[in-house]
């Protein structure tokens, strides 16, 4: 994909009504569809990018649990223990700051990630804010779990607030499956309000031999959120019937099916494609399909972060 700053356009309404007055057999209740549809889709998709973003991130620091006990003995536990270390999925010159904080015995760990006023990714993503991950357990024990909280964060344009419980399944050297339970807020350019509750689940199919290094993941997404866009109050459900593949060096999804319901309606499915990373999907409503772009506005410049790197 072209667009460096993350930012997904929102589809437009006007696009979708425009083409159907363009034909002679649509129906009136077919464009009242088109128009829901897209209305909603538009911003599920922004927020489903920012959500699988801030969740991936999360992980990769509870991956660096050891590598920060062992930092903390030298630095100390409040120091900012990845200062100075190569972190390969930010641009160059820059990451948060990353702090621990240990129980005498061992866990809780809480580790705490300030991205202050925004650190860029390496695929052009800004994230911004304060996640703190309370870790009851070594993340290499099946059933252990931790805790992800977000606090007065963003991805780009997208505020993140919220909470969720993570269950880690797996060896994590082999396989590799998280299960989230979420009741996160996100707030799409200061305007559109979406609370989602339910049940995600992110399996690692590759990647997981190079805990370091996000770009060579391949990561697939199964479950099913409630949604209640309480701007425009309107409710519905969100169920993935192709498991979502992220790559870790693309910015969008690249593959996989969503389906949209309303009181048990189908309203639409979303289809990401055919696993090429680029920034298109297609919205099916009834026997009308209509290409969604997924792309950023701005010239990719990124923005500094406020500890100065």
């Amino acid at each position: 994909m072209k667009t460096k700053i993350f930012g997904l356009l929102l589809i437009s309404a006007f696009a979708f009504f425009s083409c159907q007055k363009n034909d002679d057999s649509a129906t009136t209740d077919q464009t009242a569809a088109l128009l829901k549809s897209a209305t909603i889709t538009a911003a599920d998709v922004a927020v489903q990018s920012a959500s699988v973003e801030a969740t991936l991130e999360a992980d990769f620091y509870a991956g660096y649990e050891r590598i920060l006990r062992e930092l903390a003995h030298v630095k100390g536990r409040k120091g900012d223990l990845l200062h100075g270390c190569d972190i390969l999925h930010y641009v160059q010159g820059e990451s948060p700051v990353v702090t621990i904080d240990t129980a005498a015995a061992g866990y809780p760990i809480t580790i705490t990630i300030d991205y202050g006023i925004g650190i860029q990714t390496n695929h052009g993503r800004v994230i911004k804010g304060t996640v703190t991950i309370v870790m009851n357990g070594d993340k290499n024990t099946d059933g252990s779990t931790r805790e992800i909280t977000f606090v007065n964060c963003a991805v780009d344009t997208i505020a993140v607030n919220g909470k969720s419980i993570e269950t880690f399944i797996g060896d994590n050297t082999a396989t590799r499956k998280i299960t989230n339970n979420s009741d996160v807020t996100f707030v799409i350019n200061d305007k559109t309000t979406l609370v989602r509750k339910g049940e995600e689940t992110s399996e690692w199919l590759a990647g997981v031999g190079t805990p370091k290094d996000r770009s060579d993941d391949k990561v697939m997404i199964t479950g099913a959120v409630n949604v209640n866009n309480t701007t425009d109050n309107i409710a519905y459900s969100r169920t993935i019937t192709d498991g979502l593949i992220k790559l870790g060096d693309c910015r969008n999804i690249v593959s996989g099916k969503v389906e949209y319901r309303q009181n048990g309606e189908l309203l639409g499915t979303l289809d990401y494609g055919d696993g090429t990373c680029d920034n298109v999907a297609t919205l099916a409503v009834g026997g009308t399909t209509t290409e969604v772009t997924l792309k950023g506005p701005g010239d990719g410049k990124g923005g500094k972060n406020h500890h100065g790197k």
